[in-house]
């Protein structure tokens, strides 16, 4: 399995992670839908650092510098992901659920090629 796919294969499960941990924190908690979503995107952004640097990235770097810049990625990531969106909207009238779609595949491909030559930058890649 190349490299490209791993990520995806993490981001399929981190997705499935943050939404049952959002969903449980709303019906089963009784939490606010603000705090589930807080819950669920902070399990999620720690589970995708750690299995992306064991399984997609195979790093051997430092922690703590690597999860500020992976963090980084993230933020950098869902702003270009809600740039889009925005514009594509409101700007150019797209219908929001292919709006979605395109902003997910900019986030996608922000997200990795950040990861790959910044936050993992000299893992060894496979």
């Amino acid at each position: 399995m190349n490299q490209f796919s791993r990520f995806l294969l993490v981001g399929i499960a981190n997705t499935a992670l943050g939404y049952a941990v959002i969903f449980a924190c709303m019906y089963l908690a009784g939490l606010s839908p603000e705090l589930s979503n807080a819950a669920g995107y902070t399990v999620g952004l720690l589970a995708s650092y750690f299995l992306n640097r064991h399984f997609t990235f195979r790093s051997a770097q430092r922690r703590s510098t690597e999860f500020v810049r992976f963090a980084l990625v993230f933020l950098t990531a869902y702003t270009a992901n809600l740039a889009v969106l925005i514009v594509l909207v409101h700007a150019l009238a797209v219908h929001a659920g292919l709006s979605q779609v395109i902003a997910g595949v900019i986030y996608i491909g922000t997200a990795y090629l950040l990861n790959k030559h910044y936050v993992f930058r000299s893992s060894e890649a496979s």
